[in-house]
């Protein structure tokens, strides 16, 4: 799927958005089967401004920007800058650290290059100096430094398109990489600069200095995390609050087609109307526990996330998650797997948000069906994000000039 959009150049963020959707499409438990990703995206961008779920190492956010610097002086520099990524790939397999290489598989002949992957937090985050270029513009920045009298050239003859305090290059750099991604003390130092500099008061920035555990499943039950405070930490409350809401309705729904499924006469899975059965029941048992429905103010978040979108969330969304809010409020505490209205409200929300792709009462979609749609707890980018945050505090506990060549 990835080849289908290969021409695409993520110099927008609307790109971006695209290419998380592909990735979203290809996890099963991260699909938008009920029309969530709206939300979700903006409560993940306010947590973690600029983030991505195709991210992998926090190296790349060097990577990039170096290749493309080299590439800036030579005679056909978008030829070099493909070429440089591709060299990136090739020294990068041949380390003892390739976790999260971008074309492990593919090798040089990979189709999304880093770059396209990694442009949206390069712009974010002030490493490309003017968030504006895309990848063809920045490269077509020469380097000017003495041969010009430009007053916008750097005197360290780098093209200006790049942050001016970047550090450097390892020597070698891209054919060979010394320490793959393991970052050294200047470039982590550096990074997180960059991230307080530019995500203040973010749960990221919070992050950046308050290490993260390496296998915490979600940012609240991360104890780094639950020491944030101020407008991140009601972001990162209402995340959970959402997340725990909106959980149980992807349940029932993964439930209702294991049901149908079953009763269908398919039987390629496993009773899988016995495992949601379950799940639908841990979830009800904990739920009141989680999320006070009687105090925490749903429309206050979905303000602000209309303020961080920069638009309304579709209204259908706005009702379909103020009417399950409502649908749980009323129903007494009763089993939700039992209660009737909680199963036409989800039957009725199918219809209206994927009309003639909707799987319950479609004997054909539902013979295809996978054993799960969408069926996992938003985490809002949580492990992605993980990564990037631990590589740069790894990078911080070495001494300064460890790796250098």
């Amino acid at each position: 799927m990835a080849s289908a959009i290969a021409w695409l150049d993520a110099s927008s963020e609307e790109q971006r958005r695209m290419r998380d959707i592909i990735r979203l499409f290809s996890d099963r438990e991260s699909r938008d089967e009920l029309g969530l990703g709206q939300i979700r995206d903006a409560i993940a961008d306010a947590l973690f401004p600029g983030t991505s779920t195709l991210l992998t190492r926090a190296r790349y956010l060097l990577f990039v920007p170096w290749a493309y610097q080299l590439a800036a002086n030579r005679p056909n520099p978008a030829a070099a800058a493909d070429r440089f990524e591709r060299d990136i790939i090739r020294a990068l397999r041949d380390s003892d650290d390739y976790a999260g290489l971008l074309g492990m598989q593919a090798g040089e002949a990979l189709k999304t290059l880093p770059s396209a992957v990694y442009w949206s937090m390069l712009r974010h985050y002030g490493i490309l100096a003017d968030p504006s270029l895309s990848r063809e513009e920045s490269i077509a920045i020469r380097v000017r430094g003495a041969l010009s009298d430009d007053p916008t050239a750097t005197q360290s003859g780098r093209p200006d398109a790049w942050s001016s305090t970047m550090p450097n290059p390892p020597d070698g750099f891209p054919q060979s990489i010394p320490g793959g991604f393991t970052l050294r003390y200047e470039e982590a130092a550096w990074l997180r600069d960059r991230l307080l500099g530019f995500a203040p008061e973010t749960l990221l920035a919070h992050l950046v200095i308050d290490r993260p555990a390496p296998e915490s499943p979600t940012p609240w039950a991360d104890a780094a995390a639950l020491r944030v405070s101020g407008t991140a930490r009601e972001w990162l409350d209402d995340a959970r609050s959402f997340s725990a809401l909106m959980h149980g309705a992807q349940l029932l729904y993964n439930l209702m087609l294991a049901e149908q499924y079953e009763s269908a006469g398919y039987d390629r899975l496993n009773a899988p109307s016995e495992r949601f059965g379950a799940a639908l029941e841990d979830w009800q048992s904990r739920f009141e526990g989680l999320v006070d429905l009687t105090s925490w103010d749903l429309a206050a978040l979905l303000h602000r996330v209309d303020i961080v979108r920069g638009s309304p969330i579709n209204p259908r969304t706005r009702q379909f998650v103020t009417a399950w809010r409502d649908l749980l409020a009323d129903g007494g505490g009763q089993s939700i797997i039992e209660y009737g209205p909680a199963r036409e409200f989800m039957a009725a929300r199918e219809r209206q948000h994927k009309g003639p792709q909707a799987r319950l009462g479609n004997l054909g979609r539902l013979a295809s069906w996978g054993g799960t749609a969408g069926a996992g707890a938003m985490t809002y980018r949580w492990s992605t994000v993980r990564g990037i945050l631990l590589d740069i505090h790894a990078g911080l506990d070495s001494a300064p000039g460890d790796q250098d060549a």
